[in-house]
């Protein structure tokens, strides 16, 4: 996969932002009780206990940070929409390169994100005394400082990097599943195609009387020798000076040259097709014209084998097809 389709599916899901709020909330905490274990008891026991000690945890964390957390993202996916960005190269370079244009957006989110949250937690906080001055002076004039930018600088970025890289995590898994359900089922297909031409290709019998033709030949494999039935051979060719025949099974290597083959095979059943050449008469799928006078023959192999042949000997090739199954229709075409 060399691009990665930033679709942000998990960063459109509000649902999403709670996950990772909850993540990040149960992470301090346990990290909290674990270095301050004392202080954490003795907070517990100010609130009265530790169910009020969660009460307090979720109206003057949970909420109003979930707040921040929906704006970030929300500011994400616009800066996105806005930047046009839809893909990224599947390289670290690349993935780096696109996180660093992410980081101004998270640089600049306080100053959108904190009238709200502030808001959030001050309707919590004081519910149902509400003063003027104690909002404006206290949770918004106060927050709008250096110090409280940089003392929320470092969990923004981290809470925007964590989204961030979980959209583009499940974006990119996502894919990775689609294109190997996409494979399988071209694979499946092809599969489906290979058998439905072995189907087609259908050996004639051997001769109970002797022949004056080979019948069957001697050829080496990967697992040793053995002797197999001519009619079984899509066709014969030669590549760096070793002969081989291409069989229903598989590939054998003959020791037997194409002249000496020509020669010893049925002539109704084996052309010789050009010089490295020898195809059998029920392997031939059909034919068509190429270019510059030349013509691709191709076989019902599994990989439907294409061989290019001249218009001169084309002529004889055509001839020698036409004497197949007489009466019935002719089997290539002409294009």
């Amino acid at each position: 996969m060399k691009e990665i389709q930033i679709n942000r599916a998990f960063l459109k899901k509000p649902f999403s932002s709670a996950i990772i709020l909850l993540s990040i909330v149960v992470l301090v905490e346990a990290v909290g009780w674990s270095v301050a274990a004392p202080a954490k008891l003795e907070k517990v026991k100010k609130a009265g206990g530790a169910i009020f000690y969660l009460g307090v945890l979720v109206r003057d964390l949970f909420i109003p940070e979930l707040c921040t957390l929906l704006i970030i993202i929300a500011i994400i996916n616009f800066y996105h929409k806005f930047s046009h960005i839809h893909t990224v190269k599947n390289n670290w370079r690349a993935i780096s390169r696109y996180e660093l244009r992410c980081l101004p957006v998270l640089a600049l989110a306080f100053w959108v994100f904190n009238p709200f949250t502030q808001t959030v937690r001050y309707f919590l906080e004081y519910f149902p005394e509400y003063s003027w001055s104690n909002y404006w002076d206290g949770y918004i004039l106060y927050t709008y400082t250096w110090s409280t930018y940089f003392k929320y600088l470092v969990p923004v970025i981290l809470i925007g990097y964590i989204a961030i890289n979980t959209s583009l995590l499940l974006d990119y898994l996502k894919q990775r599943r689609e294109a190997q359900e996409a494979a399988e089922a071209e694979a499946a297909e092809a599969s489906q195609k290979v058998l439905a031409l072995s189907e087609t290709f259908s050996p004639q019998p051997q001769p109970t009387t002797p022949s004056l033709y080979l019948s069957y030949l001697k050829g080496k494999n990967a697992q040793g020798e053995l002797d197999f039935p001519v009619n079984e051979v899509y066709y014969f060719t030669v590549e760096d000076r070793f002969y081989y025949a291409e069989s229903l099974k598989e590939r054998y290597l003959v020791s037997k040259t194409l002249n000496e083959l020509e020669a010893e095979l049925d002539p109704t059943q084996f052309f010789r097709i050009k010089r490295d050449y020898i195809v059998n008469r029920q392997a031939v799928l059909h034919y068509s014209y190429w270019e510059n006078g030349k013509y691709i023959v191709r076989l019902n192999t599994p990989d439907q084998h294409k061989i290019i042949v001249p218009r001169v000997r084309m002529h004889e090739f055509r001839e020698w097809l036409q004497g197949r199954d007489a009466g019935k229709p002719e089997h290539a075409d002409l294009l």
